[in-house]
């Protein structure tokens, strides 16, 4: 054999070697002295958790406790488990695979409580492991998603007095992920109470019909309660994907979730704020866009996406970002994108108010559509614009990039100019 091949043979051989040689993490028994109702002493009797430690440098103190599929029958504890731990950990989450207790030795009762007491774990030692207390989620796949919404709806109060120092803990997750499963939320469940289920994120497909019919009535019921709820429901893909890791299509998903907990603000400690304020283009407010505010201090903390579309009855250019949606106090470079140069939503036009008002109520007369008509026929609703018009820099000739200090309760006035 040439060198140059026996070289690039013994590269590949190391390589391989050093993949198996790694190691994860020694698990961690959620009860060291025997869980409740335990019948046995094997490893199916010891409800545990696998840390994922990020590098230092990626930390971003956000924890989320992995939770694999399998029917409780069995654990899906590779592609639904270590992966996406793995994938979490590069991302800068502690991550936590939980060893749960399987049917038909345990029942419903019992994984449910191995699935609070690891959530009770990891805050317990959040300082062992630096990560916040209030920024520790979960994610599950098929049966595993059925389990963390059923202990999201099902949780454990904290114990401030109570001996053990897992008690002292709360077991309800700061936001959850359902990955192709949920729970059937009860009849009897009223609004006020789905409303208090934490901030959910929601993937499957619709070809996984029997999957997607338990998320979809999650989902309805959430979203008429007014709860935080987000879903992507891609056409394809069988049951059991996990985080589709290398698929162009599905592991998309993964790049979603990961937009949705950067947005939400859970990979920063701080709090996001409230923002409300004005834009103005060359002295004027700005008619329909955007301004996009993306973090300079620090990459954890949220962008923001503000949509100026002149609805509403405030002044135009105003805008207004509820507190759940806005930043954290610091500096966000600014972009301010122009979709048109004239817009008047029908919001606003106090003509089309009246007309459509008359609509909604069937009150329309017979001059009133004919005035309707002369009024459309007499606005100029032909393009106003040739591209999409971006302000990168408060004005033309500015050489670095326009930056705004934000503050709580501070108004914002966001101004570029196109020349």
């Amino acid at each position: 054999m040439k060198p140059t091949k026996l070289i690039f043979h013994l590269a590949l051989f190391l390589i391989s070697l050093s993949v198996f040689a790694q190691e994860l993490e020694k698990p961690m028994l959620l009860w060291p002295n025997g869980a409740p109702g335990a019948t046995g002493t094997s490893d199916e009797d010891k409800p545990a958790v696998i840390p994922f430690i990020p590098d230092a440098d990626k930390h971003n103190g956000a924890a989320i406790l992995v939770v694999p599929g399998g029917g409780f029958t069995i654990r899906a504890v590779d592609h639904e488990g270590v992966l996406v731990a793995q994938w979490l950990k590069e991302q800068g989450f502690t991550a936590f695979l939980l060893c749960y207790r399987l049917r038909p030795i345990y029942d419903r009762e019992h994984w449910r409580n191995d699935g609070q007491r690891a959530m009770q774990y990891i805050r317990a030692h959040a300082k062992d492991y630096n990560i916040s207390t209030d920024r520790v989620g979960t994610v599950g796949f098929s049966a595993g998603a059925d389990l963390i919404a059923d202990m999201s709806l099902n949780y454990l109060e904290a114990q401030p007095n109570a001996t053990d120092l897992l008690d002292r803990m709360p077991s309800k997750p700061n936001f959850m992920i359902l990955s192709y499963g949920s729970t059937r939320l009860p009849e009897s469940l009223d609004n006020e109470t789905i409303a208090k289920l934490p901030p959910t994120f929601m993937y499957g497909t619709v070809e996984d019909r029997s999957s997607q019919n338990g998320m979809l009535n999650m989902y309805t019921k959430m979203f008429q309660a007014g709860a935080p709820v987000e879903a992507h429901f891609f056409r394809n893909g069988i049951h059991g994907t996990g985080f589709a890791v290398g698929d162009p299509i599905l592991g998309e998903w993964k790049h979603l979730l990961y937009n949705w907990l950067w947005s939400g603000g859970f990979l920063t400690e701080k709090p996001q704020i409230a923002l409300k304020g004005v834009v103005k283009l060359d002295g004027e407010p700005l008619k329909k866009g955007m301004v996009i505010l993306t973090p300079v201090d620090n990459k954890n903390n949220p962008p923001v996406v503000i949509y100026i579309n002149n609805t509403g009855t405030g002044e135009l250019g105003r805008f207004y970002v509820p507190k759940d949606q806005g930043t954290v106090g610091g500096t966000y470079k600014v972009d301010v994108r122009q979709d048109a140069t004239r817009w008047t939503s029908n919001s606003r036009d106090p003509f089309m108010i009246t007309m459509m008002e008359k609509q909604r109520k069937r009150e329309l007369t017979e001059a009133d559509i004919k005035a309707w008509s002369d009024y459309i026929r007499q606005r100029d609703l032909s393009p106003s614009i040739y591209n999409q018009a971006v302000y990168a820099h408060k004005h033309p000739t500015d050489k670095e990039d326009y930056v705004l200090t934000i503050k709580e309760n501070e108004e914002i006035l966001v101004e570029v100019f196109s020349n």
